[in-house]
């Protein structure tokens, strides 16, 4: 069944309403002030049941240029327009306008209709005819049918409803996460606010949640209806109106109601700008403009990257810098108009919702060209290498302008040729993966030559340094990094392969002299502190050395951070067999005395033997636990 939208757009006093009410029985100009001054304000909408089955959706869009912000509003959910031209005046100033910014707003199909032909000859009718033929030709309604009809005698418009049939049905969009940007909005008095507007991506349900964008909570969707008719369910294309509940203070005409997280909120994007060719003003680096997104419109500044001005006909990359925050999808279309005086100028694409590089990047032109092509996996390879950081598959589609089932297909693809790396759910491009392998080996490097003798870094401080914001991905990131043969892994230790800890000439001379110090002490194990005063600046030098020692077994900690040499503690441990073998238990006095040592040094020793499961406390007492250990 076909289905489809129509924006009936042309000059003002065309004759837009008066056909569409013909068409359709609705008088579309609803307010008191569109009554009363005879032009429409607000877009407009009707229901046009076509011949064979299905219907489409008309949006009557106001024609006079004080109100183009609302026609754009209007136009932009549609799938293609009904261009009206009056039989008497002919091509007028908003005829052209609108023509633009139907091609700008990315429509591929229309019909032309002229109207009141009831009041033109044939040769009227045929002049009009060329003068359209002649501003349409290589647009996107070049060889659309031109049908003169009368809304006052009914000429026509059984051609007009079978050509409008006839137009090709609006490709489905069910695939991505719902959206639907708000053009009218009303109170249902004991129930709540309705929001109206044309569903331009995915499906919604009653009680559904949404996000309401720019940034401003949920709602619930409480019921739906399509053409004031309940609903279980709308899709792409749908006219919809939604009873919503929940937090809706802030929800406006131009808001957009979304799947939540499916919106990309942002005050920069980076765009492919065209200004049409019979722009009236060139646009300079740094120019304001109006914007129109959606039903969105606010300001920005143009910033361009190779050029100080865009001339009419031309086209570039650029960035828009916003005055307030919105929210959009990769892909969409916008209509810019100049600053003052205000006139449509040029519109494009966006590109990069999330832009973060410099001005003068060398590779920034080949990527924005990638964003902009046809090709999916093209898209995806720019949107991965615009990360630095592991990304979820469904923020990637996102930014390639892709469906969560397209951008799950490219990256699989991506992955089979190397250019996309996958990292327990998330994805990293191989430019990405690489400088994390850099990174790596970069850490590891200095790690290694700055501890000589530590058997490596702990896994979770390297992982830190690579990716800080992702804990939960170190295991993975490890694995990878494991399997490319950056490092090996040792418990919780990492390692560049064929790395062993090793002294070097100034270490081991420090070593030697600790060697000295401990036995020395004998069991009166040194602080160690104390320890390393006695190595003044060498003292970072002696606690590694410390360490490595204490690793190897050949210095044991007792507590109180003091270390024993294992020479003079087996010995004490000899000598505390010897007090069993002549008693069943021992006190630390009798201990202290045989070791002659001072009480302190007594203690460390026996609570270290009670540490290990040699010895335990009993009141004052110690007993043998078991002297084979």
């Amino acid at each position: 069944m076909n289905h489809l939208i129509l924006a009936v757009a042309g000059h003002v006093d065309h004759g837009k309403t008066a056909l569409v009410k013909a068409l359709t029985g609705t008088d579309t100009d609803t307010l008191a002030e569109e009554k009363r001054r005879g032009l429409t304000i607000e877009p407009g909408f009707a229901v046009l049941p076509l011949p064979g089955g299905g219907w489409a959706d008309l949006v009557d869009v106001p024609g006079h240029e004080k109100f183009i912000r609302n026609m754009l509003s209007g136009a932009a959910g549609a799938d293609g327009v009904l261009l009206t031209v009056d039989a008497g005046e002919g091509i007028m100033p908003q005829t052209r306008e609108h023509l633009a910014l139907c091609s700008l707003l990315g429509m591929e199909r229309g019909i032309v209709a002229i109207t009141k032909a009831d009041l033109a000859d044939e040769i009227r009718l045929t002049q009009v005819k060329e003068a359209v033929s002649a501003l349409t030709a290589g647009t996107f309604l070049e060889a659309a049918p031109i049908i003169p009809v009368s809304a006052k005698t009914g000429l026509g418009l059984d051609e007009l409803r079978t050509a409008i049939a006839a137009l090709p049905a609006r490709k489905q969009n069910t695939d991505f996460p719902f959206r639907l940007e708000v053009d009218r909005l009303f109170s249902l008095q004991g129930r709540g606010t309705v929001a109206a507007g044309t569903v331009s991506a995915g499906q919604v349900s009653p009680g559904d949640v949404l996000a309401l964008y720019p940034g401003h909570g949920t709602v619930r969707v409480r019921e739906l209806q399509r053409h004031g008719v309940g609903a279980e369910r709308l899709e792409t294309g749908d006219r919809a109106a939604l009873l919503l509940a929940g937090d809706d203070d802030f929800l406006r005409k131009g808001c957009t109601l979304a799947a939540p997280g499916s919106m990309v909120l942002t005050d920069r994007v980076d765009v492919e700008l065209t200004l049409l060719a019979d722009a009236p003003f060139s646009v300079k680096h740094g120019a304001q403009l109006h914007l129109h997104h959606g039903a969105a419109a606010l300001l920005c500044r143009c910033v361009f990257f190779d050029r100080t001005e865009l001339l009419p006909g031309e086209t570039c990359f650029a960035q828009l810098r916003l005055s307030t925050p919105m929210a959009a999808r990769m892909g969409d279309r916008f209509v810019v108009r100049f600053f003052s005086p205000v006139a449509t100028v040029g519109g494009g694409v966006l590109l990069d919702l999330s832009p973060h590089h410099k001005k003068k990047d060398p590779g920034l032109a080949d990527r924005l060209s990638a964003l902009a092509s046809p090709d999916p996996l093209r898209r995806m390879e720019a949107a991965l290498e615009g990360q630095a950081a592991p990304q979820a598959p469904e923020a990637l589609a996102m930014a390639a302008g892709l469906s969560p089932a397209e951008g799950q297909a490219a990256l699989d693809t991506l992955s089979g040729t190397g250019k996309a790396v996958p990292l327990d759910g998330f994805w990293l491009s191989a430019a990405a993966i690489e400088k994390l392998e850099h990174r790596a080996m970069e850490l590891l490097d200095g790690w290694h030559a700055a501890r000589p003798l530590e058997p490596g870094m702990a896994a979770q401080a390297l992982c830190s340094r690579l990716l800080p914001d992702h804990g939960d991905l170190f295991e993975a990131l490890l694995t990878e990094l494991e399997k490319r043969g950056i490092l090996r892994r040792r418990n919780s230790l990492v390692f560049r392969p064929g790395f062993r800890p090793r002294y070097t000439p100034e270490l081991a001379q420090i070593r030697d002299k600790l060697e000295v110090l401990y036995r020395r002490a004998g069991l009166e194990a040194p602080e160690d502190a104390t320890v390393e005063d006695a190595f003044g600046p060498d003292a970072p030098a002696c606690r590694q050395v410390v360490a490595a020692m204490t690793r190897q077994g050949t210095l044991v900690p007792l507590g109180e951070g003091c270390r024993i040499h294992r020479r003079p503690l087996g010995q004490a441990r000899t000598l505390l067999l010897e007090l069993f073998q002549a008693s069943p238990t021992l006190t630390l006095a009798r201990f202290r005395d045989a070791a002659g040592i001072s009480r302190r040094y007594a203690l460390l020793l026996l609570e270290h033997w009670d540490r290990e499961g040699l010895t335990r406390r009993e009141g004052n007492y110690r007993v043998l636990l078991d002297r084979n250990m």
